[in-house]
């Protein structure tokens, strides 16, 4: 007889993900299995004790970076640059070594490459544990984004990491499929970015703030920056929308965007 604990749903990693063609912000649930000795108590491990432990190093290694392949990583001391060959040109990306997750990437979908990723790092923090692990991406997103936002104390402030968003848009009451597909092609793949931050070229765009984690810097596509006013946080981006749905429908009594920043939360906007 064998028997293991289970936790669902533990934790959710928002991240970008560099897959070979394009970076793009991903939210993925983490449900584990734990399988051990059972202890005095009867217990293969206390809920209490384990749960952190796994969270933090879900946080600690994926969770608000920029996961790659080491190959497009170059490091000196504790900063990190990376050249991302993507549709439409190069990204080119400096900043603070933590904002790169730098794992071998073999696998046709990364999410099974940060899956073993994370066992690894699971046993070796816990060996007298095993470890089965399921990453469960959003079945309901509408599309995929990028941002950074300097002004966050937190692991927000990362220049490139992203997350899976729902969008759902009502004009008048009802709902538009018409435009939430138009906003959502538009819109998935983009890195949203404060105007205040921004230097537009004639094919590239820079940018370049200073946190409290140091200087991050980004050089992009112009195709691939979606421009708004203020921090590009979920609330702000949710206003950007709603912004360029009423710009579509001048005549409409009411637009209301409500749009996830990740899995079970996010901003909504009525205008």
């Amino acid at each position: 007889m064998k028997t293991a604990m289970y936790i669902d749903d533990l934790t959710a990693i928002d991240f970008s993900v560099y897959d070979g063609t394009d970076i793009k912000g991903d939210s993925i649930s983490l449900s584990v299995m734990v399988t051990g000795e059972e202890n005095e108590t009867g217990m293969i491990s206390d809920f209490g004790k384990i749960k952190p432990k796994l969270k933090f190093i879900c946080d600690e290694e994926v969770d608000h970076r920029l996961v790659c392949d080491s190959r497009y990583l170059t490091v000196d001391n504790d900063r990190s640059a990376g050249e991302f060959p993507v549709s439409g040109g190069i990204i080119h990306a400096q900043g603070p070594s933590v904002m790169f997750c730098a794992i071998p990437m073999v696998s046709e979908d990364y999410v099974a490459d940060i899956k073993h990723y994370l066992i690894t790092k699971f046993c070796q923090a816990m060996p007298e544990f095993e470890f089965e692990i399921e990453l469960t991406r959003s079945t309901t997103a509408s599309f995929q984004y990028n941002h950074g936002l300097k002004l966050h104390d937190g692991n927000c402030q990362r220049i490139i990491h992203g997350h899976s968003s729902d969008l759902e848009i009502q004009i008048n009451g009802q709902t538009c499929p018409k435009h939430h597909d138009w906003m959502a092609a538009n819109l998935n793949g983009k890195h949203f970015f404060n105007a205040n931050d921004v230097a537009v070229g004639e094919e590239r765009t820079t940018v370049r703030y200073s946190a409290s984690q140091g200087d991050f810097e980004v050089q992009i596509p112009n195709q691939l920056v979606e421009i708004v006013q203020g921090e590009p946080s979920i609330e702000n981006i949710s206003k950007h929308i709603a912004v360029l749905v009423k710009d579509l429908n001048p005549d409409a009594h009411s637009v209301r965007v409500k749009v996830s920043e990740g899995l079970s939360k996010g901003a909504v906007t009525l205008a």
